[in-house]
């Protein structure tokens, strides 16, 4: 009897750590994807590594907190110099067709862009 309740406790531990490792995945691919949906690769570069231009950071491998703080602000339209307006512009002009980010699809994104 012993040995049955091991058993399913260990598969029961097993199956838990896959679908942890499988929400896990799906966020990671949900943040790409979500980068590429809204636009975000056509100025920071694939991974967010090869910006377009000088004025664009480099967003790879930086901090998801500090991501957040500064994409929220900026989508916010508190962003101060050209480049955070120039981002905030660009979202909401007249010829954008889509919306923003939601706040937790920027979660997603600079949680992904984090792990660059």
């Amino acid at each position: 009897m012993k040995h049955t309740a091991l058993t399913a406790s260990l598969l029961t531990l097993l199956l838990s750590t896959h679908t942890v490792v499988q929400a896990e995945d799906a966020n990671e691919n949900a943040g790409a994807e979500l980068f590429k949906f809204h636009g975000c690769v056509n100025c920071h570069g694939a991974d967010g590594k090869s910006p377009v231009s000088k004025m664009v950071p480099e967003l790879a491998g930086k901090p998801a907190d500090e991501l957040y703080s500064k994409a929220t602000k900026i989508l916010a339209g508190e962003g101060s110099n050209d480049e955070a307006k120039l981002m905030h512009a660009a979202f909401y002009s007249p010829s954008s067709c889509d919306a923003p980010p939601s706040d937790e699809q920027v979660k997603s994104i600079t949680e992904w862009l984090s792990m660059q």
